[in-house]
This record gives structure tokens, C-alpha cells and sequence, in this order.
């Protein structure tokens, strides 16, 4: 039995549904089973509980040999979200794990530069991987480039809507996407294989690409220049330390957006490949096939 903690986002969605579509029997932590009942449509199973309230995991957590987790707070409008969430409550996911005797515990992380440390919310995953390495429970820590959805939705589905978008700094850092799904499909692929154990697993896209390349993406697809409003990282790092105090979702990413407009986050496709990176998904066969087929 696998439990999946954070099953009704994106990423945590499409890995409840690849297990399911490969036989495994999961069951969902979820505060609300009206939040995930395709999967349960499906065949998955519910555990109702909350990573914050340590009894309620103990509960779901009975049967369970392998726990794989999504769960985060980065648009929690809570000032002490990502504590109590992303470093208090995987610190009771792990612990419950660890007393549940599971086989496997696959957190997921992000493979970023040390400059994003300033950010709480990534902050707060390396302090988890430090816990979870700790904390005997036999690993897997998945660590993502940027998700190409992500990006897609803040500078490209504005060019196909409106025909205009905004560029965070000059548009011209180039940053690693790779798909929500693929990173799905190597997290399912991690499960008991020796390779994935007490390991970290980076997971890349095929392209570096820049905003500007982004948005040229978009461009094609609507078959159009898009009017490109160009927003200076001097005025994102203001703007981002003014909001933090009442707005902390917002401020957290507009930081991010200011780093992604200046921090490299490269690596080389073809060095990169391997168990985790075969046939990855581009970004521009990604979108058509999102956006022209609707």
C-alpha cells in the first residue's frame, strides 16, 4: 500500500494516477475526500487526515509499506504555513513512517541553486531532506528542474488569451523545464528500485529555455507577436520585501520570479539522461497538444 500525501494537486494527482494505472493500491491523505474523488473512482482508498496532526497520519499510515509526498504550503496565505506545513508536518510524515516501518519514503524536493535558500519554501525542502537522511527511514528525494506548467499558465497562456504577457527581468536566463508528468512517471519509477534508495533523484527536461523562449512557444501557437511588457528585477526584489509582511504567497513568488530572471539554472540534456531522464518531454509539443486540442 502506498500512501500519497498531497494527492489532489497537480503533481501529487498525477502520481496517485499513475500508480493506479499500474496496479499499486494507494490511499490518499486528504482533509477532505470530496478534494479527490476521481482517484477514488478509481479505486483509490482515503486516509482523512492532516500532515500537522501527527495521530491523524498514524492512522492513515496503518498497512501502508511505502509513503510518497507532494504536500506543500507554498500558496498557503498563512504566515507560518510553510513551518508548521513544509518543515512541521513532514517532520510527522517522516517520524509516522519511520514508526510504521515503511519500506520507502519519496519526498519531493527541488533541484535549484543555493541563491533560492532565501525563500522559505525552498529553504524549508533542504531542511526536510536533512531530516528525512536522518532520520533512518530508507529515502528517495526527488529533485525536479521547474515545472514547464508553471511557467506555461504566468507567460504563455496570456499570449494565447490577451496577446500580450510580462517578462520578469530581460527574459534571456535560461532555466531547465521539465513536465508534471514526467516527473510523475520517475517518481513511480523510483518505487523499491535499488538505484532510487537512500538516493537522491534529479529529474530534467530535454531544454534550457529562456522567458523570451517561452513566449516565443506561444507566439507560434497563436501564429502572432505578443506585446511583451519587460518587469525589472530591482523593482520584483522591492516589490517582494514591501508585501512579505501581509502577503506572503505573493511575496514568496515574486522572489522566486526575480530569480528565475537571474539565476542560471542550466544543465546539459544529453549529459543528464539516463534511467530518470529518457524521452522527456519539449515544452512546444507539450503545449500544442494542451492548448490546440482543447
Amino acid at each position: 500500500m502506498v500512501l500519497v500525501a498531497g494527492a489532489s494537486g497537480t503533481l501529487g494527482s498525477a502520481i496517485a494516477n499513475r500508480l493506479l494505472s499500474t496496479g499499486r493500491s494507494i490511499r490518499v491523505l486528504t482533509r477532505d475526500a470530496a478534494r479527490v474523488q476521481p482517484l477514488v473512482a478509481r479505486g483509490a482508498t482515503v486516509g482523512i487526515g492532516d500532515i500537522t496532526d501527527r495521530g491523524s497520519i498514524d492512522r492513515a499510515m496503518a498497512g501502508v509499506t511505502h509513503v510518497i509526498t507532494t504536500a506543500n504550503a507554498f500558496i498557503v496565505p498563512a504566515r507560518d504555513a510553510v513551518e508548521r506545513v513544509d518543515i512541521r508536518g513532514n517532520r510527522n510524515l517522516i517520524d509516522a513512517a519511520r514508526a510504521a516501518g515503511v519500506r520507502q519514503f519519496v519526498f519531493t524536493s527541488a533541484w535549484l541553486p543555493d541563491a533560492y535558500l532565501r525563500i522559505d519554501y525552498f529553504a524549508a525542502k533542504r531542511r526536510t531532506e536533512d531530516y528525512l537522511r536522518a532520520s533512518g527511514v530508507p529515502y528517495t528525494i526527488l529533485r525536479p528542474s521547474a515545472f514547464m506548467e508553471t511557467w506555461a499558465m504566468v507567460i504563455g497562456e496570456p499570449i494565447l488569451t490577451t496577446g500580450a504577457t510580462r517578462i520578469f527581468g530581460s527574459g534571456k536566463n535560461r532555466v531547465n523545464f521539465v513536465a508534471v508528468d514526467d516527473v510523475a512517471t520517475v517518481a513511480v519509477q523510483t518505487l523499491d528500485h535499488p538505484d532510487a534508495i537512500d538516493a537522491i533523484v534529479d529529474i530534467f527536461g530535454p531544454e534550457n529555455l529562456s522567458l523570451l523562449d517561452v513566449a516565443a512557444v506561444f507566439e507560434r501557437i497563436k501564429g502572432a507577436p505578443a506585446r511583451k511588457r519587460f518587469l525589472p528585477v530591482t523593482v520584483m526584489r522591492i516589490l517582494a520585501g514591501i508585501v512579505k509582511p501581509f502577503n506572503p504567497v505573493f511575496a514568496r513568488q515574486v522572489a522566486a520570479g526575480a530569480l528565475m530572471a537571474t539565476v542560471p539554472q542550466v544543465v546539459d540534456p544529453a549529459g543528464s539522461r539516463g534511467q530518470w531522464n529518457e524521452a522527456m518531454t519539449r515544452l512546444e509539443a507539450w503545449a500544442r497538444e494542451r492548448y490546440l486540442r482543447r
